[in-house]
């Protein structure tokens, strides 16, 4: 493993990390805000109806933004060239988008009498789409990503973070209501957007010109790990937004506030090692292009030696000090210790070897990812049913946590053996 690849990777993570704390100390002040002004039912009502419109979105979105990350990393290319395959990509994730509001329009007509709805007018339930799919379109942090533009990435992301939690504030002083909460979301995501866009339009590279010949971009691999992209995220559809949708169905939109506070919780306790599967992606891929898959071994050994204590610390710290947080976000979660350890188990376990996923993706295991992530997918919504319907909101967090435990070891237990192999 070369030491330049490894410090970059880390350099990266960390600016990254530093946009999540921004996200996560203002989160940490919005969260109640939010609560605050729109009460548990109708909060769990507005995570209902995001993630109606993710499974929408990821159903109709090929992710060419992913197989950027994967094969361009190590490759000649133009920035002219660069610019075009992004646009390219975001034509993609745009008849997603169209596909998402389509489907939140159908659902609010009276026919169909939605409960999990009512008190939402179609502008906030459209606005809340806004919200949800902005800051999930991933072609222009491709670019971001594939330029070395991290900081540029961190300002737009604090912005818009600061920017969500002004207006929430001055909605919760001057006109507390659900549709004001949902535009204090839905504004900040679009003005970040909108700067990513700008930036990238005006971006010039030394040297770079407009008849610069293109590199050895090849658009049909692109285009296939995109598709394969797109499959393993509609597979991660049971852990990334069915599910909540099951617990709204099988409890109520109160449970489902509560789930989902949890597993914001779950992703806040995560930030420190987040970062790192993201910025991974290209570091794993570039050792592989480029022959050197032991030092890509070696690589992911490294990362999870020191991810490992890292979660750990982190993830018993917010338990032990939780009679000092949990007041400050939503009193009702002092009633869900059992919970809340058992997520942030979940926590420490997916945060320690989270790099496994990333690594496993670079070495071509696409067909392999996706089995596994439809078979224990399947597993995590048949428990999750259950427990749901056995053991209210505990029982919902157990399944997350036996599906994070199972996905790991099994991807584990494979990298052993092709490790073996090669050896």
């Amino acid at each position: 493993m070369s030491r330049k690849a490894g410090s970059n990777l880390f350099k990266n993570s960390v600016l990254s990390f530093l946009l999540n704390v921004s996200s996560t100390a203002i989160g940490f002040f919005a969260i109640p805000i939010t609560l605050k002004i729109m009460g548990i039912e109708h909060y769990g009502s507005f995570i209902f109806v995001q993630s109606l419109a993710m499974i929408a979105f990821t159903l109709t979105t090929v992710q060419y933004w992913q197989g950027l990350l994967v094969e361009v990393p190590g490759k000649a290319y133009s920035l002219s060239q660069l610019k075009r395959q992004v646009l390219r990509s975001v034509s993609f994730e745009a008849i997603g988008v169209l596909a998402a509001a389509l489907l939140i329009i159908a659902i609010s007509l009276p026919v169909f009498d939605v409960s999990q709805i009512h008190g939402f007018s179609r502008g906030d339930m459209l606005l809340a789409v806004v919200s949800m799919l902005l800051p999930s379109l991933g072609s222009l942090v491709a670019f971001y990503r594939l330029t070395n533009q991290y900081q540029i990435l961190l300002a737009a992301g604090v912005c818009a973070n600061l920017l969500r939690l002004l207006l929430l504030f001055g909605a919760a002083h001057y006109y507390p209501t659900t549709s004001a909460v949902i535009v204090c979301y839905a504004l900040p995501e679009l003005f970040r957007l909108l700067c990513l866009a700008a930036y990238m339009a005006l971006y010039r590279q030394a040297g770079d010109t407009a008849a610069e010949p293109d590199g050895e971009i090849e658009q049909g691999r692109i285009l296939s790990a995109g598709k394969w992209g797109s499959v393993q995220a509609i597979a991660d559809l049971p852990i990334a937004n069915i599910d909540k949708v099951l617990v709204a169905l099988v409890l109520s939109p109160e449970a489902l506030g509560i789930y989902n506070i949890l597993k914001r919780l779950y992703a806040i306790i995560s930030m420190a090692t987040a970062p790192v599967y993201a910025n991974s992606i290209p570091e794993f891929s570039q050792k592989i292009n480029t022959g050197d898959t032991l030092g890509a071994f070696a690589l992911w050994r490294k990362t999870i030696w020191i991810l490992l204590p890292v979660s750990t610390v982190i993830g018993m710290t917010a338990f032990l000090s939780r009679s000092l947080w949990i007041p400050y976000i939503f009193h009702g979660l002092a009633q869900h210790s059992l919970e809340l350890l058992i997520i942030i188990v979940a926590a420490i376990v997916a945060g320690s070897f989270i790099t496994t996923h990333a690594f496993y993706w670079a070495l071509g295991k696409r067909r392999e990812t996706t089995v596994i992530t439809v078979g224990t997918n399947l597993l995590y919504l048949f428990f999750l049913y259950s427990f749901s319907k056995l053991f209210g909101v505990s029982g919902a967090i157990g399944a997350f946590l036996l599906h994070v435990t199972l996905a790991v070891a099994i991807k584990v237990t494979l990298l052993l053996k092709e490790r073996r192999a090669i050896v």
